[in-house]
């Protein structure tokens, strides 16, 4: 993370830019994405065993995919933690209703809090010219003993539209894998549908960085 990312308190006063909220956890969404949206997952081997998955998770929960992949945090606006809970789901991906529990809060072993529900965070160098900055919330997170994640949601409305998940899983063969799943739609207009192949391709390539950021070349 950059010197130059500020924290701040969490502000509920936006909202996302998308309807399918929580998309990128149902289970048929890469088969059957919403209507007017575009599904991907892209997934790359980190190694192997617990301590891989322990350090790649760490490096995920503290902003390790946008940092790996060189993009720059501008600021960070904690959540609340008697605030948004995030969406939480069943075994087979279908929303079900909150409940008052909030997650404890985790920490690197440098002291580093893991991001949590609600957060909000905003990036530079994600579109082009890289002086542009776009904003994100955390819309769910995911912590199970051999799969953690989460979830962005878009605060701004152009050039794209949706939700990425980031995850890193733990599997029965003992191998660790960073995924990245998401369900996008590019913005409507004739400015961007001359642009259209540009973003996708643009989207390509980060899809691309973002599993292999937590490396751990790239992840210290």
């Amino acid at each position: 993370m950059t010197e130059s990312a500020r924290r701040s308190n969490y502000s509920a006063d936006r909202s996302v830019t998308y309807g399918s909220v929580g998309a990128t956890q149902a289970a048929d969404v890469l088969v059957f994405p919403p209507q007017g949206f575009s599904s991907s997952q892209s997934e790359f081997r980190l190694g192997s065993g617990q301590e891989r998955f322990d350090a790649a998770s760490a490096a995920l929960m503290t902003w390790g995919v946008p940092c790996g992949s060189r993009l720059e945090v501008v600021k960070i606006d904690q959540a609340d933690a008697e605030g948004y809970a995030g969406l939480l789901f069943n075994e087979f991906g279908a929303p079900i209703a909150p409940t008052s529990d909030v997650l404890d809060q985790l920490y690197s072993s440098d002291g580093t809090p893991f991001l949590s529900a609600g957060t909000t965070i905003e990036l530079a160098g994600v579109w082009t010219p890289s002086k542009i900055s776009a904003s994100y919330r955390v819309i769910y997170v995911v912590r199970e003993d051999r799969r953690m994640g989460y979830a962005l949601g878009t605060l701004d409305s152009v050039p794209v539209i949706g939700e990425e998940y980031f995850g890193v899983e733990w599997r029965e063969d003992d191998s660790v894998w960073a995924v990245v799943r998401s369900v996008t739609s590019i913005a409507e207009g004739r400015k961007y549908a001359w642009s259209a192949p540009l973003i996708r391709a643009r989207q390509w390539w980060l899809r691309r960085h973002y599993v292999r950021a937590l490396l751990p070349a790239r992840s210290v």
